[in-house]
C-alpha cells in the first residue's frame, strides 16, 4: 500500500513517446484515472528531448517504433546524455535483436502491446521505487568519494603544516644543547615557550584531524551532557590569554543568563569556541579587541565572537563553511582551512544554527545558537 500511494501521487509525472495516437491517447486516459499527471504526448525523438527538458517528467513510457528516422532506443541513448529518468518501453517488438539493443540503455522496464494498464501501472511504481534506490546510492557513494578526498587533502596539508612546528622544535633543541652556556636565563626562557607554542600548534593539526577522521560518514558524533556553558566558555577564553595573543589583542568576556548549565555536547562546543576565538586572535590587527559574550538562555545558548581587524571580502562569505577554503587577504596566517568546517559541523550536530557579518579592514562577527538537547 505505501508504494502505490507513493507511485500514485498526482506530482508523479509521465511523458508518453509513442507515434500512434489512438494508442497514446488511451494509454493518457488510463493512467489519469489511477492518479498519474500526463505531462505531454509526443511521437518522434527530438519531440522528446524538448519536452524532456521543458517539463522534467518522473518517468518516461517510450515506444521503439517512433516517427521520424531515430527510433525509441535511440531517443532513450541521446535522452541518458541530459538526464537519468527512468524510461520503460512500451513496444510491439520482442525478438531477441531489439531487446539487446533496449538493454543497452539499462531500461527501467520493457512490456509488450497490447497493454495491460495494470502493469503499466506496476512497472511505473517498481521503476520509480528502483530509480529511488539508485540516486540514495549514487548520493552514498559520491558522499563517500568526497569523504574520501577530503581526507586525503587533510592528510597532506597537515603534514605540510607539521613542518614548521617540528622545525622549529629541532632547530631550538639543538641551540639549547650545544649553546647553553652562553644563553641567558631569559633566552632560554624564551626558546622553551617557543617549543611549547610549537607543541601546542602540532597539538591543534592532530586535534583538527581526529576529528574530522573520526566519522566515516562525514557526521561528527553527538554526545550532550550538562554542562555549565558559561564556566566552561569562559575557561576556554581563558586559555588564550598568553604573552604573545595579550600584547597582540584584548580578550573581552562577558556571560549573561541565569540558565548557565545546559545539555550540549562539551567537545563540539569545545570545537566552536577555540576554533572562532582562534581565528579572531589571528585575523585582527595589533593593539584591537576581541568580544566574546555568551547568552544563556533555558533552553539555548547564544554565542557572539567579534573581532575588529582584517575582515573577509563578500566573495567568500556564501563559501565561508567549506573545507580548505581561505580568503586571499589572510596572507602568511598560517592554517588548514578546516577551522570553520569544523565549526558548522559541530553547530549542525547540535541542530543549532551559525551566521556571520563581516566586512574587509572592519572586523568580523560570528553569531552561534546551541538549542540544548532534549
Amino acid at each position: 500500500m505505501k508504494i502505490m500511494a507513493t507511485a500514485t501521487k498526482p506530482t508523479t509525472k509521465v511523458l508518453i513517446v509513442e507515434d500512434e495516437l489512438v494508442s497514446a491517447n488511451a494509454l493518457s486516459d488510463g493512467l489519469t484515472d489511477l492518479g498519474y499527471k500526463i505531462v505531454e504526448i509526443v511521437d518522434s525523438s527530438n519531440d522528446a528531448i524538448a519536452s524532456i527538458q521543458r517539463q522534467a517528467p518522473d518517468v518516461v513510457l517510450m515506444d521503439i517504433k517512433l516517427r521520424g528516422k531515430n527510433s525509441g532506443i535511440l531517443a532513450a541513448h541521446e535522452i541518458q546524455k541530459i538526464t537519468t529518468v527512468p524510461i520503460i518501453y512500451l513496444t510491439a517488438f520482442s525478438d531477441p535483436d531489439t531487446l539487446e539493443q533496449a538493454l543497452s540503455t539499462s531500461p527501467y522496464g520493457y512490456l509488450t502491446k497490447p497493454l495491460r494498464y495494470a502493469e503499466v501501472n506496476m512497472s511505473i511504481i517498481l521503476a520509480l521505487n528502483k530509480y529511488q534506490e539508485n540516486q540514495i546510492l549514487k548520493e552514498a557513494l559520491q558522499k563517500e568519494q568526497e569523504l574520501h578526498q577530503l581526507k586525503s587533502r587533510l592528510l597532506a596539508m597537515t603534514s605540510h603544516e607539521f613542518s614548521t612546528p617540528m622545525s622549529v622544535i629541532r632547530l631550538l633543541i639543538w641551540k639549547l644543547q650545544n649553546f647553553e652556556e652562553q644563553l641567558t636565563k631569559e633566552s632560554r626562557a624564551k626558546n622553551l615557550a617557543s617549543i611549547q607554542s610549537a607543541i601546542k600548534d602540532i597539538n591543534w593539526l592532530l586535534e583538527e584531524v581526529r576529528f574530522i577522521s573520526c566519522s566515516e560518514t562525514g557526521k561528527f558524533p553527538f554526545h550532550p551532557e550538562e554542562v555549565d556553558v558559561i564556566t566552561y566558555c569562559q575557561q576556554l577564553v581563558d586559555s588564550f590569554q598568553t604573552e604573545d595573543n595579550i600584547r597582540k589583542c584584548r580578550i573581552k568576556f562577558q556571560g549573561n543568563g541565569k540558565y548557565s548549565r545546559l545539555k550540549v555536547d562539551k567537545k563540539l562546543l569545545w570545537h566552536i569556541v577555540m576554533n572562532l576565538v582562534s581565528n579572531a586572535i589571528k585575523y585582527s590587527y595589533d593593539g584591537g579587541t576581541v568580544n566574546v559574550e555568551i547568552n544563556c538562555e533555558k533552553n539555548k545558548l547564544v554565542l557572539k565572537i567579534n573581532d575588529h581587524g582584517i575582515g573577509m571580502p563578500m566573495e567568500y562569505l556564501n563559501n565561508l563553511f567549506l573545507p580548505f577554503l581561505r580568503a586571499d587577504n589572510v596572507g602568511n596566517i598560517k592554517g588548514l582551512g578546516m577551522g570553520l568546517y569544523i565549526v558548522k559541523q559541530s553547530v549542525e550536530a547540535h541542530q543549532g544554527k551559525i551566521a556571520v557579518e563581516s566586512e574587509v579592514n572592519v572586523g568580523t562577527k560570528f553569531t552561534v545558537v546551541l538549542p540544548s538537547a532534549s
